[in-house]
């Protein structure tokens, strides 16, 4: 795991298997807040964060307040790794910044998931700069790109 904070949470039954990615906006206003699961089930969680399920744990719990219309499966979570592409010139390694998509069209270059990551990673927000991985050398738009590592910025500056 990413962090030494082991994160747990209950998912709706037909979304709790191993690999499953979700973006959590926030805690839901209408839960209240002195319910038994809520810690567990939305406090503990980073909101406008993406998280992966890493394992399911064999414990089902019905919601409380009926907000969830299947059980909810208890699951261990980890922020997924996130690598995207940039431009040379803004790569800064630590630094915050918004994210720019480059908004590369060609679907069939290697690099274009990487270009066009997918919004469920990068929705909104800041994301920090944690490591350069390589240059993409063979760019179709000759633009001087590499691959980085990123995370979303939870902290407020």
């Amino acid at each position: 795991m990413n962090d030494a904070k082991e994160i747990l949470t209950f998912i709706g039954k037909s979304y709790a298997f191993k690999g499953f990615q979700f973006f959590f906006q926030g805690p839901n206003p209408k839960c209240p807040k002195n319910c038994k699961l809520y810690t567990t089930c939305q406090e503990n969680l980073i909101p406008e964060s993406v998280f992966e399920i890493v394992e399911v744990i064999d414990r089902k719990m019905k919601c409380p307040n009926d907000f969830h219309e299947e059980l909810m499966i208890l699951c261990k979570l980890d922020t997924p790794e996130i690598i995207i592409s940039m431009e040379n010139k803004d790569i800064y390694l630590g630094s915050i910044m918004e994210f720019n998509s480059i908004g590369c069209d060609n679907e069939k270059c290697p690099y274009f998931q990487y270009c066009q990551p997918s919004k469920l990673l990068i929705n909104k927000g800041k994301i920090r700069i944690i490591k350069k991985i390589e240059k993409i050398s063979d760019c179709s738009r000759n633009k001087h790109l590499s691959l980085v590592q990123v995370e979303k910025e939870t902290s407020s500056i």
